[in-house]
């Protein structure tokens, strides 16, 4: 744990670092979803893989979105677990905007899988901004 404030740079480094721990968290509850059977509901038939080198671009793109997280965590310090909880929207918004539809899965993934599916992925990614904030404060400490 830092002991004095952390400068600007280390904070994005750090979040950096948790943001692809978030990722993770992301890809275990997707696999725990499908074990459980649970995906299926949502039209989701095959797991995130977990081999190389398909789980490396969530682990990345999660420790990307873990910079603007490093950005603002001092500023949101004092509700820190609010915007960590809150965080996960700012992906799974561009997800739905950009990104899908640059997959030709359509906004909000309604091409490939409809209503359902877009309600996976929220589900799905809920738990990444929780996840990149505990990990961020386990490693900053008491004071950003």
């Amino acid at each position: 744990m830092m002991e004095e404030s952390s400068t600007l740079a280390q904070r994005v480094a750090i979040c950096f670092a948790a943001g692809v721990i978030g990722g993770l968290a992301v890809i275990l509850f997707a696999r725990v979803l499908f074990e459980l059977g649970l995906s299926a509901i949502f039209g989701v038939k095959a797991p995130i893989s977990l081999n190389p080198p398909d789980i490396y671009r969530p682990l990345f793109w999660g420790g990307l979105w873990g910079i603007p997280f490093g950005l603002f965590i001092k500023t949101a310090w004092k509700r820190r677990h609010l915007f960590g909880l809150l965080y996960f929207l700012a992906p799974v918004l561009a997800l739905y905007i950009i990104f899908l539809p640059m997959s030709g899965a359509g906004y909000f993934g309604l091409q490939k899988g409809g209503p359902m599916f877009a309600l996976y992925l929220l589900l799905v990614n809920l738990p990444y901004g929780i996840v990149t904030a505990l990990a961020a404060m386990a490693i900053i400490g008491k004071k950003p």
